[in-house]
């Protein structure tokens, strides 16, 4: 490829040969100078490719999170005594949204750079960088040599990894509130009574036991013991209602596009709340399980503690794609009574629109008491939102528009008839789930409902 100023070099001949037509001496000249430009970009350019030796590699996480910014860093190291003034491209998945591919970056002698871009991907799943592709500035700048690098890479793209560490960041840091999170009481305070003993000078005021007091004629102290170990079974609607995406259309992005702009589908949104609340649950000593489900049975974990439990949630949810059939309420509640017999906290994630099904839902919701608590978690649908809020530019707008204040007045209907029956329910939209889903988690285990 030739550069703007070899471009201008090879006009020169051309204006010689036009000067050639009141000068006829000058004619000879412009075909040697033709000649003499021709092999001078030729001797420039395989020279410069001669030169050009480096070494180039890729690196990113062993595990890429879905819907999050993963960095992908690029080094290159110089073999060469000269400078080298490169473009460098990668390869990302095609699914992937990937502005700025094209990176720029000046290599000195035998010395080594780098250059990073951020990828987001839209779904879970294997996927495969291609090579690196770089492109290169001729020692006198006439024109680009180009070269590729072998550097094909499988990579699995695993549910939101990156939210889960940065929550763990904010944590420590005690920064969650400014993420949205509402933090947790600090561990070992305890929260259930055991006894009575003698007030000593430490105790706080809050916990001296006043009737005690009254019948003892000296200070009494409540003791509280830690909060026992409770159980979380995290269900999981895989059904067809949930395979469809919320946002913008999943296509890949354009150079300098907002990568938050990812659509992803509700499954995932799903996911993603799921491994952040099983981290969450599993900090505060709780054990943590999982049903997913949609015409059958997909996945089952009884409820573990620890991290390790933790890792086994996310390998089952790593493969766990939406099928295009009705989810079969009954046998996921049957399988869950059959398999979980301890009290627990019952989290379903799932997608209201039909009458038909959220009867179905309300049913089996409604039969997880007295033994569990159940908390509906429904994902509002921002398209359907945004249909009923359109203003109509013709028939077909209106009649949308109708359709879609049509089912958003029987999707309030069927949660008002669920949250009747005793049911706790957490109605929001996909982007704000796993905030919503986790704060409301903590709010239940600090009211001591379960």
């Amino acid at each position: 490829m030739i550069t703007f100023f070899g471009l201008i070099l090879l006009l020169l001949p051309a204006a010689i040969m036009a000067l050639g037509v009141t000068q006829p001496d000058l004619i000879p000249w412009a075909s040697y100078s033709a000649a003499g430009v021709l092999l001078l970009m030729a001797a420039d350019h395989l020279l410069s490719r001669r030169i050009a030796v480096f070494t180039a590699s890729r690196h990113t996480a062993d595990k890429l999170s879905v819907g999050a910014e993963n960095r992908v860093t690029i080094t290159v190291r110089s073999r060469t005594r000269f400078v080298l003034r490169m473009f460098v491209k990668d390869d990302p998945p095609a699914q992937f949204r990937t502005p700025q591919r094209l990176q720029h970056l000046v290599v000195l002698p035998f010395e080594t750079q780098q250059v990073s871009y951020r990828t987001m991907p839209p779904a879970r799943g294997d996927y495969s960088f291609g090579d690196l592709h770089f492109r290169g500035l001729s020692c006198l700048g006439l024109s680009y040599w180009q070269r590729t690098i072998p550097a094909r890479r499988e990579v699995a793209v695993y549910p939101n990894l990156a939210e889960v560490a940065r929550y763990e960041e904010l944590a420590r840091s005690g920064r969650l509130r400014q993420a949205g999170y509402h933090p947790y009481r600090r561990r070992g305070m305890g929260t259930e009574f055991e006894s009575l003993r003698d007030y000593v000078p430490d105790d706080e005021f809050r916990h001296i036991d006043w009737k005690a007091t009254a019948r003892r004629h000296k200070p009494i102290t409540r003791q509280y013991e830690t909060e026992r170990s409770q159980s979380l079974m995290i269900m999981i609607d895989s059904g067809r209602m949930m395979a469809g995406t919320a946002g913008l259309p999943a296509k890949p992005a354009e150079d300098g596009q907002d990568l938050t702009a990812t659509a992803m589908s509700k499954l995932d949104y799903a996911i993603n709340a799921a491994l952040m609340l099983a981290y969450v649950a599993t900090e505060r000593d709780d054990r943590v399980g999982l049903l997913a489900f949609a015409d059958s049975v997909q996945q089952f974990l009884p409820p573990g503690r620890g991290r390790a439990q933790v890792g086994r949630i996310t390998d089952a949810l790593y493969g766990l794609q939406a099928r295009l059939h009705e989810p079969d309420y009954g046998l996921a509640f049957s399988t869950l009574f059959s398999r979980s017999r301890k009290r627990s906290l019952v989290i379903c994630f799932t997608d209201l629109i039909d009458k038909d099904a959220s009867a179905r839902l309300l049913s089996g919701m409604a039969s997880l008491f007295p033994r569990h608590l159940p908390l509906l978690v429904a994902l509002r649908d921002p398209d359907l939102q945004a249909a009923a809020g359109q203003d109509p530019a013709g028939p077909f707008e209106a009649y949308e528009k109708a359709v879609a204040i049509a089912a958003i007045g029987d999707r309030r209907e069927a949660l008002s008839a669920i949250t009747r029956r005793g049911v706790l329910v957490l109605d929001t939209p996909p982007q704000a789930l796993t905030v919503a889903t986790v704060n409301r988690y903590l709010e239940i285990k600090d009211r001591h409902a379960l």
